[in-house]
């Protein structure tokens, strides 16, 4: 009994970091990741309707399982470091097969193998993978919208993704493309699909998803499209926006069970409970033990340790009221700042006012993943370019982001950023966070610097304000040098 379960101690203690993760963005909102929530619960009795069902009363084990805990043990230390969260997450669905064939075999793990793939249901999909999706899903629904608002005698017009109604302006955002629910509806369609006796069921189930969510989410934002024509902008801030999000999942769901048929939610027959093998329990305990080391070093004992020399000097502090507590209450949710500075340089002959922030964090990710955006929310999201600046001792790479445009004027903003880690200058964050991971396992975290520069400029002000912007960094990063001692 020992050896069969002593392995779940240091297992449960290196991912629970990682499910507590999980558990915060299944429950961020019901938008994007809400169904994850139920994912585990959906696995576990897929595998236990099977399993009840198996005639071999003998335990079975597969070292092959080892495979699989070794790149999940892997993965789990060097994000430990490198803080992705996702790539710990991915590490735990990779477990999941592994421990099925350590402690129950080959021919059972195979007969699971579905409610083990719907693992990766769990995982939450990070906006910038799918940045093209939504875009796509928003446009579809846009021009859906465009076609039925008018069945109700209501003039629209439609620009890109925003609708033009009597006094209202509505923008089709992420949140109303219906991935959510498209999301669900696919994992659902797998599952009673999965579930179901009858092949033509199984085919309509499977067909029916995605044309079902997409038809429901175009008829959702088209009611709030309504509503806003006759009860005001207002009714979007209220509980009528996120229920009928929560009605159109739920009808979807609904429309899905009912294709599937009754027969779909009949249980299975059969009460065999196939041992578990304890072959192997004592190597599956010394492996997550091991991989619980760095683990306690970043997530429990939160190690940190800084390679720069004097760094109030590097970030002095702000004076008091220098930004307005929402301000601040921003920056420290989206950055999780160890250090953090905002000021502005006044303009200068041909120049226009330059506004910088410099911010240091031990989750160097939110610095290089969009850093700029969660800065000012008007950057472009995917529009980052990078290019070198010369200077006499190095040559830096700078990371250029663009302003969102409206289409009335052109855009002539100058935003750009540079990224120090452990003394060097950055040319992709992820690369540089990932070579250091294994160094850092049991020495603890490292901050990453940014410097982020920024100035409106006017098409006549652009070239001199590009030149002062690469004036600013180039004097950053000789800062950093001569005050971290690199």
């Amino acid at each position: 009994m020992l050896r069969r379960w002593l392995w779940l101690a240091p297992f449960a203690l290196a991912f629970a970091p990682t499910m507590e993760w999980l558990v915060g963005r299944w429950t961020i909102g019901i938008y994007r990741n809400g169904h994850g929530i139920f994912v585990p619960f959906l696995m576990l009795y897929l595998a236990l309707d099977h399993l009840k069902q198996d005639p071999d009363p003998a335990p079975r084990a597969s070292a092959f399982g080892f495979v699989f805990l070794g790149a999940a043990a892997l993965l789990l230390v060097l994000d430990s470091a490198i803080k992705t969260e996702l790539l710990a997450a991915f590490a735990l669905v990779l477990a999941l097969p592994g421990l099925a064939l350590v402690f129950l075999g080959a021919q059972r793990t195979r007969g699971i193998a579905l409610p083990l793939a719907l693992g990766v249901f769990m995982l939450p999909i990070p906006a910038g993978a799918i940045s093209k999706l939504l875009m796509a899903l928003r446009l579809l629904t846009a021009n859906a919208v465009t076609w039925l608002v008018p069945l109700f005698g209501v003039p629209i017009a439609r620009d890109a993704t925003h609708l033009s109604i009597p006094g209202q302006v509505i923008e089709v955002a992420d949140n109303c493309s219906g991935f959510a629910t498209l999301y669900a509806a696919i994992l659902t369609a797998i599952i009673l699909a999965h579930l179901g006796r009858s092949p033509a069921r199984r085919i309509a189930v499977l067909a029916g998803a995605i044309p079902l969510a997409l038809i429901c989410n175009f008829a959702r934002v088209t009611a709030l499209v309504l509503l806003v024509r006759y009860r005001g902008a207002g009714i979007l801030d209220t509980w009528v926006h996120p229920a009928s999000g929560m009605v159109l999942f739920v009808f979807v769901i609904g429309a899905l069970v009912w294709l599937a048929g009754r027969d779909a939610l009949r249980a299975t027959p059969g009460s065999a409970r196939p041992p578990l093998s304890d072959r192997y329990g004592l190597a599956v305990f010394v492996l997550f033990a091991l991989a619980l080391a760095p683990v306690t070093v970043h997530s429990y004992l939160r190690l940190r340790s800084d390679d720069c020399a004097n760094p109030q000097a590097l970030v002095p502090e702000m004076p008091p009221g220098s930004v307005s507590a929402e301000r601040e209450a921003e920056i420290r949710r989206d950055l999780d700042p160890y250090q953090w500075r905002e000021g502005r340089l006044p303009a200068t002959d041909g120049a226009p006012e330059l506004r910088f922030t410099v911010i240091r964090s031990y989750d160097p990710k939110q610095l290089y993943y969009r850093g700029t955006r969660r800065i000012w929310r008007d950057v472009e999201p995917g529009g980052d370019t990078a290019d070198w600046l010369e200077t006499e001792d190095a040559k830096l790479p700078v990371v250029r982001s663009r302003i969102e445009s409206d289409g009335r004027r052109e855009n002539t903003a100058v935003v750009a950023a540079l990224l120090v880690y452990e003394g060097k200058p950055v040319e992709s964050g992820w690369k540089t966070q990932l070579r250091a991971a294994p160094r850092q396992a049991l020495t603890g975290s490292r901050p990453m610097t940014l410097f982020a520069i920024r100035a409106d400029a006017s098409p006549e002000q652009r070239a001199a304000a590009e030149k002062r912007v690469n004036q600013w960094l180039v004097d950053s990063w000789r800062s950093y040098g001569a005050i971290c001692g690199k």
